[in-house]
């Protein structure tokens, strides 16, 4: 926790850190391309809705997503502060439809890339900052490492398939 002088309340953010087997510039793209992200950003029983990405510092960014069965809507909303393909990205984050006493909040990706022999992995480290209710934060804090077991399903390779010698 952090505290802020003044009459601001204090801030908490999240930090979380997670290797994938992928190169960042895939893994960018996963967290950048609005196709990519339906595969991996809602959670089990959510359905994305319409996502709209200005890729570009000031740029403007819409994630929607309605829970199945009952249409109810929820959207996070913000703009790009920091965007370099493809190591980092700093985001604004706001919902609309949720966690109406949640202050903007700013998401910062870092995306390190390493070469493992022939394959390629990258560490990703994620910070979710200004939190000002510890549960909240703790409820985006599992909602975060649930979203990268996601994409990491997501990325994870395809195993080789190998062709059984025929019988004799």
């Amino acid at each position: 926790m952090r505290s802020v002088a003044g009459s601001e309340p204090a801030t908490m953010e999240i930090e979380l850190q997670q290797r994938f087997r992928a190169s960042p510039e895939r893994i960018f793209r996963a967290w950048t391309s609005p196709t990519a992200l339906r595969e991996w950003w809602c959670p089990a029983g959510w359905v994305a809705g319409d996502i709209e990405i200005d890729l570009q510092v000031g740029g403007a960014y819409s994630i929607a997503m309605s829970r199945a069965g009952d249409g109810g809507t929820v959207a996070v909303r913000g703009r790009f502060v920091e965007v370099r393909p493809p190591e980092r990205l700093v985001y604004t984050w706001r919902w609309e439809g949720a966690f109406a006493q949640m202050p903007e909040t700013l998401v910062t990706v870092e995306l390190r890339g390493e070469q493992r022999g022939s394959e390629s992995e990258t560490l990703l480290t994620l910070r979710h900052e200004n939190f000002t209710d510890f549960a909240i934060r703790q409820q985006h804090r599992s909602a975060w490492i649930a979203a990268c077991d996601r994409l990491d399903q997501v990325l994870a390779p395809v195993p080789e398939l190998r062709e059984r010698p025929a019988a004799r």
